[in-house]
């Protein structure tokens, strides 16, 4: 059954550009990320992060400055693919937009700078690129992007030109098969929500427990057994609880910066 996820822990803006365009909504991950390069036959860049290694494969983290192209390098592919722990802390950590690596640098410059804007609190709160008033047209040029949206960054927007529409159709397929979520959003009396439906029951149900397996398998291996497992399992999700709670505080001012 369709649930309806009120959108304001995703989105700034009443009116993103993804109401207005192709798009889907779903979990992020390495799978993901290998549809999504498969599908568009691209070589996506981070837009907001510099690429680690250089054209000689040599690897500088805090690398300063870099052109947005290197993305497009063997080494930085594999880090986006592997969906290591360098991506993983980049997409927690820092806003940014995944796209193809071969498109133009100064157009982003243009039209993929967000904004920010100080509370009431006095926190600086800088807008995600899901929320920029030029997204679309930035879309209508490069022809799709995928945003990380969510207190923990852990889903994913992925959203397109009208002309390629038939990719988020391919990538709703493809999400039912492997039994996970995905949704869209939707106006609901001026209200924006995140209408999220599951896939069949019997991928979901199979992809649910193959998760589950690989986490006993993972638990024994590690701590030899998985006796009081389900404790702290209980355990994690009221910790996860408070963390979302307080970073959605954080964002609407509560605490420090941050943001979607």
């Amino acid at each position: 059954m369709e649930k309806l996820i009120p959108a304001e822990n995703f989105f700034s803006s009443s009116h993103p550009a993804a109401l207005d365009l192709p798009h889907l909504i779903t979990a992020l991950d390495a799978e993901l990320l290998g549809k999504v390069i498969h599908l568009t036959k691209s070589k996506p860049g981070l837009w907001g992060v510099n690429a680690p290694f250089d054209e000689n494969e040599v690897f500088d983290r805090a690398r300063e400055s870099a052109p947005f192209s290197a993305w497009a390098f063997p080494a930085n592919q594999a880090e986006i693919l592997s969906f290591g722990m360098l991506l993983q802390e980049a997409v927690f950590g820092i806003k940014l937009m995944m796209l193809d690596a071969g498109f133009d640098e100064g157009t982003l410059v243009r039209l993929a700078t967000p904004t920010g804007q100080r509370l009431e609190t006095g926190a600086y709160v800088i807008e995600g690129y899901q929320d920029l008033p030029t997204l679309g047209g930035l879309i209508e040029r490069c022809g799709w992007a995928l945003i990380p949206i969510g207190p923990e960054r852990s889903k994913a927007l992925f959203i397109t030109s009208p002309s390629r529409r038939e990719w988020v159709a391919t990538l709703k397929g493809w999400c039912g098969r492997d039994g996970r979520n995905c949704g869209a959003l939707r106006d609901e009396g001026g209200r924006l929500f995140i209408a999220d439906a599951p896939a069949p029951a019997k991928h979901r149900e199979n992809a649910i427990a193959h998760r589950i397996d690989h986490l006993l398998g993972e638990f024994e291996s590690y701590f030899g057994g998985s006796d009081g497992l389900g404790a702290l399992v209980e355990q994690r999700i009221q910790a996860r609880r408070k963390l979302q709670h307080d970073i959605t505080r954080s964002k609407f001012g509560g605490g420090g910066g941050g943001g979607t």
